[in-house]
């Protein structure tokens, strides 16, 4: 049974939002003030100063007219195409925040659960993590005011500050009847874009998880890849399940680790300059010396893959370096420029179309409105049969390879091997979306003893008893009144415990990387990777098709 991203993140609705996140990062990443570039004020924007005149003077009520201007906004660039936004200044602080890799903090991933602060895992070598903060202790209190009831914006406010300055936390332990205190020294604290990196279980494939792509992505990617390395990596898998994005650079210099030189990684053209700009490898290698121009690759993909992405993925695919494996991309082929305003928001306006190395553009139509698009894109809504020869030939545009395969335009990266993660029942998504799994977990890592096996032999050996899984089956029924389904049970159980596993790895040995290697235990996509390595480095090694 797969990892099935989409279900473990309770909605495939999440994988939009996320899109839609990444969509505003891509393209140049600088700003300017927006100007018209000498061109005259058209007419009919006194036309529309009028009509704000008459609604602030005439309406019935008293209107904000801030909002007007900013739903007049919206409207205005949700008619030119999906990802043309207007950004608050609030969210657009947050967004920096999180593509520029770190902020100030204590170094915490959390979730508020029972109305107070949950650790979830302390982020390695941050406050927290050398103050001991363990998975699962709760911060009852900060600077001796109680956290119950509070929110993630408050948690946020609270616990992040000037770098060195402190707060006091007051903790809670699970198996402790005592609380005790903490005073943690805020810190600069990376917000990593590689979760998780490390070999699988044949000791030989690495595997690679990349969630988005922010400024440090690159100098991320280069440590864990040298790492691998030092550690016997032969052939790689590239995670890229689930990511919406983020700066076109970044997925240039990511593709560029993997090409040897001289290859295009990707190509945009706008109305501005009005000719196409091509990026080009450069046969690089990481800080430690090592290159990866030549090692098997495998690039998994999804609906969620989007964007910077998508760039990726075409990269490797258009120059035949490796396999795509996984499920159709999103298909977003727009690059967007930022442009700050006067109070801190921001318009990112589409300036361009980017291309594969083949010239396709896979930015998916959107002429059946906003709502169908990201529907279809998600997959919560069927598309026609694309395997259909007829459709191909009359509705797709071909485009070819390195060696001469066929790939297609506007419509995302059609996968060279398409495998479905799988599907769970109504039984199992309901155990998933009601977040039994994870609440379960958190109480059975409470109370067991911290193993004394090591955490391999936690992976390879453990397992959930009978009396422990007949225990979870009746706390979904008791605390989230859902019915038991034997047919549902036999299905998704083995995907249920591996969950449960999963949940258990990170809490007991105290970090989000050893819930990752539970995950692809039983994950079908990476174990066709693995098997399909021989192929990626035969389809390399390839000649190239005559011109």
């Amino acid at each position: 049974m797969p990892k099935r991203r989409e279900q473990v993140n309770i909605s495939k609705v999440l994988i939009l939002s996320l899109a839609m996140a990444g969509a505003y990062l891509i393209g140049m990443a600088t700003g300017g003030r927006l100007g018209f570039y000498g061109a005259t004020v058209p007419p009919s924007f006194n036309k529309f100063s009028e009509v704000l005149h008459l609604v602030d003077k005439a309406y019935v009520d008293d209107v904000a007219v801030d909002t007007l201007v900013q739903g007049a906004i919206e409207g205005l660039l949700s008619n030119l195409d999906p990802h043309s936004v207007y950004i608050p200044p609030k969210e657009q602080t947050q967004i920096a925040e999180r593509f520029a890799g770190e902020f100030s903090g204590i170094g915490i991933q959390f979730e508020i659960r029972d109305n107070h602060i949950l650790v979830v895992s302390p982020i390695p070598g941050t406050p927290a993590d050398r103050l001991g903060l363990s998975a699962g202790d709760r911060i009852v209190e900060i600077d001796g005011v109680s956290t119950f009831g509070i929110t993630n914006d408050d948690v946020f406010e609270r616990l992040r500050g000037p770098e060195g300055s402190e707060v006091r936390l007051t903790i809670l332990r699970p198996g402790e009847d005592e609380q005790f205190e903490l005073v943690v020294t805020r810190s600069r604290i990376p917000i990593h874009s590689v979760d998780a990196a490390f070999l699988l279980d044949d000791g030989i494939t690495g595997y690679v998880i990349i969630n988005q792509f922010t400024s440090i992505t690159t100098i991320e990617l280069e440590t864990a890849l040298d790492s691998l390395a030092l550690l016997g990596m032969k052939q790689l898998v590239v995670d890229l399940r689930g990511n919406s994005g983020g700066y076109l650079g970044q997925a240039d210099q990511v593709a560029n680790l993997f090409l040897p030189g001289g290859r295009e990684i990707v190509s945009t053209e706008g109305r501005i300059l009005n000719e196409r700009e091509a990026l080009y490898s450069s046969n690089v290698h990481t800080p430690l010396g090592h290159s990866f121009q030549q090692i098997p690759l495998v690039v998994l993909v999804d609906n969620g893959s989007a964007s910077a992405s998508e760039i990726v993925a075409g990269a490797i695919q258009d120059n035949d370096r490796g396999l795509i494996i996984g499920r159709p991309t999103f298909g977003k082929g727009l690059v967007q420029s930022p442009f700050n305003l006067e109070d801190g928001s921001v318009v990112r306006i589409t300036t361009a179309r980017w291309y594969t190395p083949s010239g396709r553009c896979v930015q998916r139509p959107w002429d059946k409105g906003l709502g169908e698009y990201f529907m279809e894109a998600s997959g919560l809504v069927e598309e026609e049969d694309s395997t259909s020869s007829d459709m191909d030939a009359t509705r797709k545009q071909q485009y070819h390879t390195r060696t001469g395969r066929t790939v297609y335009g506007n419509e995302g990266i059609r996968p060279d091997l398409d495998v479905d993660p799988g599907r769970l029942s109504d039984y199992g998504v309901k155990l998933v979306r009601s977040r039994v799994v994870i609440d379960w977990s958190r109480k059975l890592a409470d109370s067991l003893a911290i193993p004394e096996m090591d955490f391999v032999n936690f992976r390879d050996h453990w397992t959930l008893s009978p009396e422990l899984e007949r225990e979870f089956i009746r706390y979904a029924k008791k605390e989230k009144d859902i019915e038991f389904d034997a047919r549902g049970w036999a299905e998704d159980r083995k995907f249920i415990l591996n969950q449960i596993k999963a949940e258990l790895a990170m809490r007991i040995y105290n970090g989000r990387e050893f819930m990752w290697q539970v995950l692809v235990t039983e994950d079908n996509q990476v174990r066709e990777a693995m098997r399909q390595m021989e192929q990626a480095d035969s389809l390399f090694r390839a000649p190239s098709a005559p011109l």
